[in-house]
Parts: C-alpha cells; sequence; structure tokens
C-alpha cells in the first residue's frame, strides 16, 4: 500500500485541522489569489491520504477475521418503539441479497425493561457471515443499555441447524380465570380500531381476531387467531414486522383477559428476557395480510400481567412461518404505585377495590411486599404464609380496607370476592357438582388474606412463619346458582390470640351472591413458627390410635374389599380415592350403621402440593374433607343403596352444619394417609335419600383430621330436620 503514499508536503490546509500539526503548510503569498492547481492538488492529496486510511482499516479488519462487531452510526429513531428497536437491528445486516427472500431461523431477545424516551438514539453492531455458513447477528443499544440482540441462519442450509423447541404439553387441564367478561370473542376492524383509540397502546398491525375459550389450545389456556398486516415492503417490514405484529396480537388477547384492569395505565410491552425463536419458509411473502394462529402457553400476574404463545403463520397458499415462546408483559408506568389501595380494578358493583387479582397473585407466588404493601426487607425467610396458587386460588379482590396503624378497629368487616368461572374445573371433575371444597377455599382464602394485610404474615420477621387452619364449622344456608357469578364474603375477626411463636386469629364469614346469603361459618387460623408448628401431636395427645376395624377382632366383623377406583365419584385432580385398598362393613362403625376405610399412599408429586403452599408443600384440609365426602358416596352406591344417577346429585343440603378440627399436617415426605368413614343415618322416603355421618384422617399411624356430621342428600328427603339426624 505504500505505493499509494505521497511525498512532501500538503499544499493546503488537509480537511481534518487537528491533525494537522506534523504537516507544514505551504505559505501563501501575501495578498496573491490560490491558483486553481494548487487547490485541485490539495484535494487530490487529501483524497488520497482518505483512500490510504480506508485501505488500511479494510487490511485491519480482515485480519482481524469476519466475525469482529462493526459499529454503526448512531441514528435517532422517533417514536421509539420495540418494533423500532428491531428493526434498526434487521437494517444494519439488510442487503440487497438479503432482501431476496428464502429461508431464515432467528433467535431474538428484547432486553430493555421498560418504555424507551420518545426519540431515542440506538447503536447497533453487527457480526458477519463466517465462512458462507449464512451465519448472523446483532445488538442494539441505547447509551450503554443492551435493548435487544439477535442471531440466526439464513438461507436453504439453515434448515437443517438446528431442531425446533418443542414445548411440554401439561397433563393437566389448567384454568385461568380472565379479569373481564367479555361481551364478544370476534373483534372485527372496528372493534381493533376502537382498542387502539382507548386502550393503553397501539395495535395497529392486528386486523381482527378470534379469542376461543380458556381451556381450548394445544396448552389448554385458550387460542387466538388473528388476521394481521405486515404492509407492502420498505422499512418496518420482514421478520421484524412479523415479531411486531405477533407482539399486538398477544396484546390485544391480554386486553380481551381484562389483564390491564389491575394496572394503572399500564405500558405495553414484550418481556424483556425472553428469547423468541422464529422460522420463515420465504422471507420474500413477509408482506401484505396474513394469518396468526397462537397457542397460550402461559397466562397469569406475576411478576406483572403476562401472555406467552406458540405461533403459526400462513398465507392464502399455506404455511409461512412459525415463532416459539413470544412474550408480552404490561407494567406499569415509572412512579406508579401498584400496592393495595393503588388498584384500578373495579368490582362487580363498580366499588374500588382495595386489592385486585395482582395483589392475590402475589400473595399466592409473588412479592408479598406487593401484595400487602409492606416495606421491602431483604432479610425476609423464604417461608411465609401465602395463598393456594393456580387453579386452588379461590380469592380475587378486597374491598374493605384495612384500618391505619392506629386508626380504626381490626374487629371491623372486611368485604371481598371471588369470581366463579362458568364451567370451573371442581365441577367439571366433581361429576357437575360444586364440591365443598369450593365453600371451603374461598371463604378460608378470604380469612386468610385478612389476616395477613391485618399484619400476621410480617409477624416473626426473623423466623419462618406458616399458616394453618386449625379448626371450623360451616352452616349451608341455601342452594345457590355460582357459575359465572361472583361470590361476596365478608369476614370479621373475632378475636386474636398471640401465642409463643403463633398468632391464632378466629373469624366468622358469610359467602352471598346479589346480596343473598348462602353460606356461613366459623374458623381458626393459626400462623405458626417452624417450631410451634412441630410441637403439634395430633388428636390423640401425640398417642398412635388406630382406626375403628384395626381394634376389632377379625372374627367380630366381616369386611369386603370394593375398588372404589374404578367407581365415578371424582376424576381428574378429584379424583381422591384413586389408588385406594378399601375394607367395607356394612354394619360397622361407631353407630353400626356402616363403616369404610380406605389407605393410600402419600406421593410427593400429588397436585395440591404445587399450589398450596409456594415453599410450604402442604395437602390442603379441604382436600381431607373432599375424601371424606367420596367415601360417603362411595359407600352409598357400594352397597346399593343409591344408583349412579342419584349419586351425581348427592350434594351437601340447606340446613347442614360441617364441624372439623385439624391437629396435623399431610406433607410430601410423609409415606401413607388413612380415612374413615362412620355411617350416623341414611333415611329414605318419596321425596330422596338423605345419609349422615362423621370420619377421621390418619397419617402415618398418627389421627390428625375429625369431621363431623357429613350430610349429603339428594331430592329433599328430610326437610328442616337435615341438620339434625
Amino acid at each position: 500500500m505504500d505505493d499509494l503514499q505521497f511525498h512532501g508536503p500538503p499544499v493546503v490546509v488537509p480537511w481534518w485541522p487537528e491533525e494537522s500539526a506534523g504537516n507544514p503548510v505551504a505559505p501563501a503569498c501575501p495578498g496573491a489569489p490560490v491558483s486553481v492547481a494548487r487547490e485541485l492538488a490539495g484535494l487530490v492529496h487529501t483524497a488520497h491520504e482518505t483512500a490510504l486510511r480506508a485501505h488500511q482499516a479494510l487490511e485491519d479488519w480482515a485480519l482481524a477475521g469476519a466475525a469482529r462487531p462493526t459499529p454503526r452510526v448512531p441514528a435517532p429513531v422517533t417514536p421509539a418503539v420495540p418494533a423500532a428497536v428491531i428493526e434498526a437491528g434487521e437494517a444494519a445486516r439488510r442487503t440487497p441479497a438479503r432482501e431476496a427472500g428464502g429461508f431464515l431461523r432467528a433467535s431474538v431477545t428484547y432486553r430493555h425493561d421498560g418504555e424507551l424516551p420518545s426519540a431515542a438514539v440506538l447503536r447497533t453492531d453487527t457480526t458477519a457471515d463466517t465462512e458462507g455458513a449464512g451465519s448472523w447477528g446483532w445488538t442494539v443499544h441505547h447509551g450503554a443499555a443492551l435493548l435487544a440482540e439477535a442471531h440466526g441462519l439464513a438461507g436453504e442450509g439453515a434448515r437443517e441447524a438446528a431442531a425446533w423447541p418443542v414445548r411440554a404439553v401439561p397433563g393437566d387441564s389448567r384454568q385461568f380465570r380472565a379479569l373481564a367478561r367479555a361481551t364478544r370473542d370476534r373483534l372485527g376492524p372496528a372493534d381493533v380500531e376502537m382498542v387502539c383509540t382507548e386502550g393503553p397502546g397501539s395495535l395497529r398491525r392486528v386486523t381482527e381476531a378470534t379469542h376461543s375459550g380458556a381451556e381450548t389450545g394445544r396448552y389448554h389456556l385458550g387460542r387466538l387467531t388473528a388476521t394481521v398486516d405486515l404492509g407492502r415492503g420498505g422499512p418496518g417490514t420482514g421478520w421484524p414486522a412479523l415479531l411486531d405484529a405477533a407482539w399486538q396480537a398477544l396484546h390485544l388477547h391480554a386486553l380481551h383477559q381484562g389483564l390491564h384492569t389491575c394496572l394503572v395505565r399500564p405500558a405495553l410491552l414484550p418481556w424483556a428476557g425472553k428469547s423468541t425463536e422464529i422460522e420463515v419458509l420465504d422471507t420474500a411473502q413477509l408482506t401484505g395480510s396474513l394469518t396468526l394462529e397462537a397457542d397460550i402457553a402461559a397466562i397469569g400476574l406475576v411478576p406483572r400481567p403476562h401472555v406467552v404463545a406458540d405461533m403459526r403463520v400462513h398465507t392464502a397458499r399455506g404455511p409461512l412461518a412459525r415463532l416459539h415462546n413470544v412474550a408480552v408483559i404490561l407494567r406499569e408506568r415509572p412512579g406508579t404505585p401498584v400496592g393495595p389501595g393503588a388498584a384500578a380494578r373495579q368490582s362487580g358493583d363498580e366499588t374500588p377495590p382495595f386489592a385486585n387479582e395482582l395483589h392475590m397473585a402475589h400473595a399466592a407466588e409473588g412479592d408479598l411486599h406487593v401484595a400487602y404493601g409492606s416495606p421491602a426487607d431483604a432479610a425476609q425467610p423464604k417461608v411465609r404464609p401465602r395463598l393456594p396458587r393456580g387453579d386452588l386460588l379461590m380469592l380475587d379482590r378486597l374491598l374493605t380496607a384495612p384500618p391505619a396503624e392506629g386508626e380504626g378497629s381490626p374487629e371491623s368487616e372486611y368485604v371481598t370476592e371471588y369470581d366463579v368461572p362458568a364451567a370451573p374445573w371442581y365441577v367439571r371433575e366433581n361429576g357437575g357438582t360444586v364440591p365443598h371444597l369450593m365453600y371451603l377455599e374461598s371463604s378460608l382464602q378470604a380469612a386468610a388474606f385478612v389476616g395477613g394485610a391485618l399484619g400476621a404474615s410480617f409477624e416473626f420477621p426473623d423466623e419462618s412463619l406458616t399458616v394453618r387452619n386449625l379448626e371450623g364449622q360451616d352452616h349451608m344456608v341455601r342452594r345457590a346458582d355460582l357459575l359465572g357469578r361472583t361470590v361476596r364474603q365478608r369476614t370479621r375477626i373475632l378475636a386474636r390470640t398471640p401465642l409463643p411463636g403463633a398468632v391464632l386469629q378466629r373469624y366468622g364469614y358469610e359467602l352471598s351472591v346479589d346480596d343473598e346469603v348462602f353460606y356461613r361459618g366459623e374458623s381458626v387460623h393459626g400462623f405458626f413458627t417452624e417450631s410451634a408448628l412441630a410441637s403439634q401431636q395430633g388428636l390423640d395427645g401425640g398417642r398412635l390410635v388406630p382406626p375403628w376395624l384395626r381394634r376389632q377382632a377379625s372374627y367380630e366383623v366381616r369386611a369386603v374389599r370394593p375398588d372404589l377406583s374404578a367407581l365415578p365419584v371424582g376424576q381428574g385432580r378429584f379424583a381422591f380415592l384413586s389408588g385406594t385398598e378399601s375394607e367395607l362393613v356394612r354394619d360397622g362403625g361407631t353407630h353400626g350403621r356402616g363403616y369404610l376405610l380406605c389407605t393410600k399412599p402419600v406421593r410427593a408429586d400429588d397436585w395440591y402440593f404445587a399450589h398450596h403452599f409456594l415453599n410450604d408443600p402442604v395437602m390442603p384440609g379441604s382436600c381431607g374433607i373432599e375424601m371424606l365426602i367420596q367415601m360417603v358416596k362411595g359407600y352409598l352406591l357400594c352397597t346399593g343403596t343409591i344408583d349412579e344417577k342419584e349419586l351425581n346429585a348427592l350434594r351437601t343440603p340447606p340446613g347442614a352444619e360441617l364441624r372439623w378440627t385439624y391437629r396435623g399436617q399431610i406433607l410430601p415426605q410423609h409415606h401413607e394417609v388413612q380415612a374413615e368413614i362412620h355411617l350416623r343415618r341414611i333415611h329414605r322416603d318419596g321425596k330422596g335419600l338423605t345419609a349422615w355421618a362423621d370420619g377421621s384422617v390418619w397419617r402415618d399411624g398418627l389421627r390428625i383430621y375429625a369431621v363431623d356430621n357429613i350430610v349429603l342428600q339428594v331430592g329433599d328427603s328430610s326437610g328442616e330436620q337435615v341438620g339434625h339426624p
């Protein structure tokens, strides 16, 4: 490259004044004009110097290798939206050859967790192809912050480069309860335009969309079919436009499900840190109107409202692309509070709630300081009192604000709400009737959250703390149609008793629909430190008292062994009798009216351990009660007292009063559960049948549950005397 150099001093000042110090400038004659020839010579000299520097830069780049990132000149982007960030990165690697179309695989991750300034200056760095393999990559920064990064392969050779990720299909059907009950599931162009105008973000690429049921789709969480418009070439098209359309379609689904209602004016954003895989058969076809089909893979509220989906994209001629793990999130804007008292959510009668679904979700499996609004404590122990998670969570809103410290009385009445799905999983898996578990969980969860909101969840801050229901009683006031309606819980704290290592709280509560009470009861919760909880000794003072059948001489009883696993008394998660060994005595038990003993192993993967509670898995007492209720049904069916048609109609009648006492817990590491029922009375008349029973539950030989006055009825056989056999 030396032959490109000029020798001798330049004849004019160079174009880079800061570099002219080492180059003497020829003096001009005072008052004499500079000749055109001298100016031209200077320009030629400068041009050659520029060429020399360019050649040297190319030589350095070639020696360093083609994979070196190439800095791009910063360019302002207005408005600074995520789609513009992705487009800036892709524009940095775009060439006429790449715009010609063909196969493409991309993995893109949006990194910025929040909104960008309205006019942000972006810097892009690219990685060039290596050895003709078609690989590429880029990053986009705003200042020192990494906004997005992507890498991938292009060309026909990329088809065999890597296997497409496959997401596991869940074994159990999960159920997400929408925060809003939409009046329409199919949105036309006018509907989408209205959302763009009135909603929290722009959805300009979506022209229409259809939202299917919550339990449809590959992952049983819903499906979305949308028509999207990618434009007709030029900037803002290609696979970045497809990803933008996918984000917008999921944001529309989030709005349809009401996820925006638990935050104040949220921002619609890609979920930062979630990598999305994109595969396009021919990038040249990524224009105009396309059909997008999305299987919702995740939808929830922790850490903030979000939707994740896998997608397929079609043209009129057939499949064009697929996307894996498209993820969007709704976040509060900077400075906007999210704790209780700042809720945007409205309840059924437009009463602003003190705490909404976001706070309940965090009370179950998120940040307790979001749930209760308490100051952060980095040293907080791992185990804290929680609400159940997932499908077992049956609490949505707290309408009543707890009194400020030093104000009011904690014994006030607190109002909460639970939106019952139109087709709940627990009804489907319980033979079509509402199980007693729902009444117990919805009322006891309300009581536990109220207790936590009043400070019990932050007692003993230096120790692990758990919450357990200890005892209670309930009264079925009347039958009520609950499906698709809002249940309102009214909870009153009757007493609060501090103890060494524990706090006990007694509650009274009632459930109502449309201001008509259908259920009421009382219960006691204990908030226990680990050492206090370990001191529980069971119901018999720590003695191992076996079930009734094991205390009888073998020659005195005649037991049969029915297969209750085959009976249609519960399915799926409600198959509490599945895998049991059963022993039935027709004239046995304490009252001589009938007896059933069931024994089953404890499985660490039983579904309720993952739901009840986070970092503190324990079998819910309501599941133990439901098992005893199913045993009564099984006894009646096995003995021919009822047929299968009557079985599905059995339910707890109005007037029934159930009482329970818990003095122990069933954990994943335990080995065996035993449960027994004693029939007290069976009454049949021309109006139907009513059965009364008592029951107990053992864990590894220790009796820990006692449940009295289980009442089941088909028809209306015993009138007002149902609670007193």
